[in-house]
């Protein structure tokens, strides 16, 4: 099967069991540092060996094994996100990796692991948002379990929708297989959908909460991920990731927009008009 067809097949089949709004990314996409630093490493050995990325001016040129491990870590984001996003190229695509393999892999734990206790432990990928290919974490049960010490987070919230998002959520809960979505507790700016003319209070179980929003993708796993950039909060005192549910996430705002958690849906507890 080409590298294309494999991710074409991804986009027709496997997004098919989660119903969220916006573009689902595959979970094979996310890797740990320790695998991403075998990719970086392997990247340059091809550069020492002459077979540079840039090389191909927007085509993927070289050995066979440099396509495939390209193909390996960013597949996706070739065959799929290409197509999707005006801005973003194939040449973005393979300058991004040359210039994170060569620069950005190198500082990444250390710009982004104070906010956690192990990044080591952690998967990340890499997606196209407002411009750039930005870093992702996947907020699975090993993410919650290090930033609250417990998977069992349970919590009252709501949720921007409208009729047939809601009717979404309750198949999921009913079918035993529930998908993660984005909700909030207090908020100052109207959200930008106006399709999304509802809202939906729940009770759910919080995977991660956020002081202020916090750009998110959904994932094939049915988990959500979020953007590494936007964990930085206005002021020297705070960052933007909430580590005390309880108290912690549901106070100022200093973004004027809305706070944000990503929750499982356990149940529905009211619905009414925004």
């Amino acid at each position: 099967m080409s590298f294309s067809r494999r991710w074409q097949n991804f986009v027709t089949e496997q997004i098919k069991k989660i119903y969220v709004h916006g573009y689902i990314k595959p979970e094979q996409s996310f890797y740990t540092l320790t695998e991403w630093e075998g990719f970086v490493n392997q990247i340059l050995k091809f550069q020492k060996d002459g077979h540079y990325v840039s090389h191909g001016h927007g085509e993927i040129v070289g050995p066979e094994d440099l396509k495939k491990l390209i193909d390996d870590f960013y597949g996706f984001q070739i065959n799929v996100d290409v197509s999707r996003y005006d801005l973003l190229t194939t040449k973005n695509v393979l300058d991004h990796i040359e210039d994170f393999s060569n620069h950005r892999f190198w500082s990444l734990e250390k710009q982004f692991g104070q906010y956690f206790n192990d990044m080591s432990k952690l998967k990340f990928a890499y997606f196209y948002s407002r411009g750039d290919l930005e870093p992702y974490v996947l907020v699975d049960d090993t993410f919650t379990e290090q930033v609250y010490g417990s998977t069992d987070n349970p919590k009252v919230l709501y949720h921007y929708t409208h009729k047939e998002g809601v009717e979404r959520i309750q198949r999921s809960i009913d079918s035993g297989k529930p998908f993660d979505i984005s909700a909030y507790t207090v908020a100052e700016r109207d959200f930008f959908r106006s399709k999304s003319n509802l809202i939906m209070e729940f009770r759910g179980n919080v995977r991660a909460g956020f002081r202020s929003d916090v750009k998110s993708y959904s994932v094939s796993n049915g988990r959500k991920c979020v953007n590494l950039h936007r964990l930085g909060y206005p002021g020297k005192d705070k960052d933007n990731l909430c580590t005390d549910l309880d108290n912690d996430c549901n106070g100022e705002l200093k973004t004027s927009l809305w706070n944000e958690f990503i929750v499982t849906p356990l149940e529905i507890l009211d619905v009414y008009k925004k």
